[in-house]
């Protein structure tokens, strides 16, 4: 059983007396009421408290156990363990699930796929589910699968079909009052935007979210769009302003915890300290980078991050060097296009 102060944790960020009800007195609206809360204020210890209650007279078939199962595996997702969270996912998806339930986890399990770069596969998992919540009318899980959507295009350079994704998330948002998804769909509206060369539109996006997100109370994300900014600034050159945004990013990814979030941060960093001439500064932030996302094994960002490393080591004279991470970026990128039952950072 839950312990009294876990229990008190967990009422108060919730706004329930006792959250760890017997069963027949939390029904499945409830459960996902509080875990929803949970995930998106990121008390995961709290989460994980709750979803450690065992219900014996339950059967893996019941729809709250499987929403029980579907919650673990966006708790592995929220704690960036993208494997684990793929192979809940999926084992999830095996059974003969709720229309509803089956929605999300496609949706999800396209997420946990996109970061190991298995973004072909994603956009079939992502249409599937669009299918589903137009059925069901759920506007805010449409706009979180258009988010989704973009970002695999945008990883593919096809920008165009990325920012149609976005602006067809960014109106369902704003007509479901998803303030969360429509942050998200104005931060990506961003970075297609500076694609596309626009930097102007890129910027006025980017702080348009970071209201929101400093409105609704995302620290993490905030985080991240204080870097989006400064990845803006530093393509133009306004490297002051890019320095502050920069600094403020770096302190709330180490605040929060956000690996994924510091290593894009050290990765800007490294940008800048090479448009100053500063390429041993380029090094190590690149490397800190790295190290960064190769311990959540994301192989399409450790590629970018080697690429980066050997470019730096070309500018010094070290060729040696620079071809040593040229053939670790190779390598990478050829484990991103590999399927996905036989790629390394699959396996384990």
């Amino acid at each position: 059983m839950a312990t009294s102060r876990c229990k008190q944790e967990v009422g108060q960020v919730c706004g329930i007396a006792d959250p760890f009800m017997v069963e027949g007195e939390m029904n499945t609206k409830e459960l996902q009421e509080t875990l929803e809360r949970l995930l998106f204020a990121n008390h995961l210890d709290e989460a994980q408290s709750l979803l450690s209650q065992e219900e014996p007279t339950l059967e893996p078939s019941d729809p709250p156990q499987m929403w029980r199962h579907y919650y673990r595996a966006r708790l592995e997702w929220a704690k960036q363990n993208w494997r684990s969270a793929e192979s809940g996912f999926r084992k999830l998806l095996a059974q003969d699930l709720p229309v509803d339930l089956r929605a999300h986890a496609l949706r999800w399990l396209g997420e946990s796929l996109h970061y190991g770069g298995q973004w072909q596969e994603q956009l079939i998992l992502e249409q599937e589910a669009l299918v589903l919540s137009s059925v069901l009318g759920d506007d805010t899980n449409r706009a979180a699968i258009y988010n989704l959507m973009g970002w695999a295009h945008l990883r593919q350079s096809r920008v165009q079909e990325a920012l149609v994704a976005f602006e067809h998330s960014l109106r369902l948002c704003q007509g479901s009052g998803s303030r969360e998804q429509e942050a998200w769909a104005l931060n990506n509206l961003g970075v297609a935007y500076l694609r596309l060369g626009e930097a102007e539109k890129a910027i006025d996006a980017h702080r348009a979210s970071l209201v929101i997100r400093r409105e609704v109370g995302l620290r993490r994300e905030e985080g991240r769009s204080l870097h989006n900014i400064a990845e803006v600034m530093v393509t133009q050159g306004h490297w002051r302003q890019a320095d502050k945004h920069l600094r403020d990013a770096e302190a709330i990814a180490r605040e929060v915890e956000d690996p994924i979030g510091l290593s894009y941060v050290m990765f800007t960093r490294g940008q800048w300290e090479k448009a100053q001439g500063r390429l041993d500064q380029a090094l190590t932030a690149y490397r800190q980078s790295l190290a960064l996302r190769s311990a959540v094994g994301s192989q399409a960002l450790m590629a970018d991050a080697h690429w980066a490393i050997s470019d730096t080591h070309r500018l010094t004279g070290n060729w040696l060097k620079a071809a040593e991470h040229a053939e670790q970026a190779a390598r990478a990128w050829r484990e991103v296009v590999r399927p996905w039952g036989t790629r390394e950072d699959a396996k384990g």
